[in-house]
């Protein structure tokens, strides 16, 4: 990192609220300090110690370790970027933090702490805008690979400025993961023209790449996209070629190919074609997909309810309830309570269905997923029209982009 010891000095004078003065009185001249500070003076090794030690600093130049936490460092990121794990590079940095934090690799430090961070709390946790935030006051000391790392990890966090942040990491390493990093902002912004656009550019700099990972999720993004614009014909395109490329991997990842082809064969009401990919869906073992395991079970009873095969339907509805766990959001089980008056009870003019219809619609969104965004609104839909509310199905036509 260039400027190193101004940056480790005036990082930690900012930290414990120091003015310039304060510090260098009895040392050195304020405008000498601001001169080290900077980057551009050249205090001998008797000022340093004198503004370390003012500090409290133990400054770290113990080169072995350095130059092995620098490789760790090199070698973490490239693997991030790979979509590859780092167990080992991790365990090395996380043991070795204060001896980083008080050492030329101190933003180096934090900037794998943002990873780290984003990994564990997720994109939208106010630790991880703290993490950024505090790098982002010493941008000037960092080198171009520093600073593409730390757009990259700006652009992760949820916000206004991710996409901009994206690009300007691509106009430092236009590689295809920052790539696929904007097609997922603007599908996650439901900018889905735009998310196509990036992600065949995602998936074009991943062939030349060689990156398979890419090459997987921008075709399944892609397939999301056109999914959302009801195009079954690109959506299976897309869709099959990342079932394809999702060959080798981890069965996860294929098992939520299957689930979204299938969900959308549902929302199209093509309810014998979504059943053997949601059936698929259902197989792997993994503990992770329990979610979407209640989710795959409670289309899978719509499918059959749908078709006439009600004890099937009742089958994989209670199936879906028993894998439901509290741990899991309470719309869940409204979904289930709603399925339930739907096709066993058949009770599709009560107030209670009404109002588990109308909230599924309004609110389930976000906890269920965009394909169940359709079906309610075609339920409510043909509620209203049953009961002559006209103006209200004629509403939600409009709000879901029918008419």
């Amino acid at each position: 990192m260039k400027n190193f010891t101004g940056f480790i000095i005036r990082q930690q004078r900012l930290a414990r609220g120091m003015s310039q003065e304060a510090l260098c009185r009895g040392i050195c001249a304020v405008s000498y300090l601001s001169k080290i500070e900077q980057g551009i003076g050249n205090p001998s090794p008797a000022i340093l110690q004198q503004l370390y030690a003012a500090l409290g600093i133990n400054y770290n130049q113990n080169e072995a370790m350095l130059e092995k936490a620098q490789m760790m460092l090199r070698s973490y990121f490239d693997k991030y970027f790979h979509s590859e794990t780092a167990e080992e590079e991790t365990a090395y940095l996380k043991l070795h933090q204060q001896e980083m934090e008080n050492s030329e690799l101190h933003l180096s430090w934090h900037l794998f702490n943002l990873f780290m961070l984003i990994q564990k709390y997720g994109k939208s946790a106010p630790v991880c805008h703290q993490e950024a935030a505090y790098i982002a006051r010493f941008q000037e000391y960092l080198e171009p690979d520093q600073l593409f790392v730390y757009y990259v990890g700006a652009g992760l966090i949820e916000g206004d400025d991710q996409i901009e942040n994206l690009r300007l990491a691509e106009t430092i390493h236009p590689i295809a993961f920052v790539k696929q990093s904007i097609a997922e902002c603007y599908y996650a912004k439901r900018e889905f023209m735009n998310a196509i656009d990036a992600a065949g550019q995602a998936y074009s700099t991943a062939a030349e790449e060689g990156s398979m990972p890419t090459l997987l999720w921008s075709s399944y993004l892609l397939g999301a996209c056109y999914s959302n614009f009801n195009d079954m014909s690109f959506m299976l395109k897309y869709y099959k070629r990342a079932l394809e490329l999702s060959r080798g991997y981890d069965a996860t990842i294929s098992s939520l190919i299957q689930y979204n082809i299938g969900s959308a064969y549902l929302e199209h009401k093509n309810f014998q074609d979504a059943v053997p990919y949601l059936l698929t869906s259902m197989q792997p073992t993994d503990s992770s997909l329990e979610e979407q395991k209640v989710l795959a079970g409670q289309k899978l009873a719509t499918c059959y309810f749908e078709q006439g095969f009600a004890s099937l339907g009742h089958q994989f509805l209670q199936q879906a309830s028993n894998r439901r766990t509290d741990r899991m959001p309470g719309v869940y089980e409204t979904l289930l309570v709603f399925t339930r008056l739907r096709y066993i009870e058949n009770d599709r003019s009560s107030p209670e269905y009404e109002g588990l219809l109308r909230d599924l619609y309004e609110n389930g969104g976000e906890a269920l997923g965009d394909s169940y965004k359709r079906i309610f609104a075609d339920y409510l839909i043909e509620l209203y029209m049953a009961q002559r509310k006209y103006k209200d199905a004629l509403a939600i036509k409009s709000e879901y982009g029918y008419v």
